[in-house]
């Protein structure tokens, strides 16, 4: 089952909380809690009936190891198992980080702008002229 038995208590209290907002302006207040404590019992329910069938539906059932096929067979039937490359793939993401510090990605070259404007000592004319523009847009 997916989740714990506080999915279903939360749904009841918001199934509840519904039925009493509901039921308070037409019915007496004994009425009232009744129906309140047959919302929660129902939408807890709910909620458990949705858990148990999400849960049948999305862990995959456990599949028996099967051993290696006699030549003659091989070919006829499809594996659909990947090895375990773990081990392979942190020793190239080792590599990948020790020789990436020296040899930088091929073809890549960082940006280098033609002219940068500082903000520390703004040329008063520079300034106007930025408002200017603004002011026309």
């Amino acid at each position: 089952m997916i989740g714990s038995w506080r999915w279903n208590a939360a749904f009841g209290g918001f199934g509840a909380a519904l039925t009493f907002l509901f039921s308070l302006a037409n019915n007496p207040f004994g009425t009232t809690i009744l129906r309140t404590l047959l919302g929660f019992a129902a939408f807890g329910l709910m909620a458990f009936a949705v858990r148990f069938v999400l849960g049948w539906l999305l862990i995959p059932p456990a599949q028996p190891f099967q051993a290696e096929l006699p030549e003659e067979e091989r070919g006829s039937v499809l594996d659909l198992r990947t090895p375990d490359d773990d081990r392979l793939l942190s020793e190239m993401l080792k590599e990948q980080w020790s020789d990436g510090k020296e040899a930088g990605v091929a073809g890549f070259q960082p940006l280098q702008p033609k002219r940068l404007v500082s903000l520390d000592d703004p040329d008063p004319e520079q300034v106007v002229q930025a408002i200017r523009r603004l002011n026309d847009e």
